[in-house]
């Protein structure tokens, strides 16, 4: 499942100071969802841009339902 991959992927990314710094250095949103769809197919990873927009607006939710 693509939201799987995803998933797993982040957990890489937070396990890999490189990947982290260069997805934190990412100048845009756009750029952003280019370089995570292209760094996670390079590694075998499978989601799309709607994918990961779907978890970074869940993650949003969350963060401010964590501060009502």
């Amino acid at each position: 499942m693509p939201e799987d991959d995803l998933e797993r992927f982040c957990q890489l990314v937070l396990h890999d100071p490189a990947l982290l710094k260069l997805l934190r250095e990412t100048p845009d949103t756009n750029a952003f969802f280019d370089l995570i769809m292209r760094l996670g197919a390079e590694r075998g990873y499978h989601f799309t841009g709607g994918d990961v927009e779907a978890a970074l607006q869940a993650g949003r939710r969350s963060w401010i339902q964590r501060g009502s």
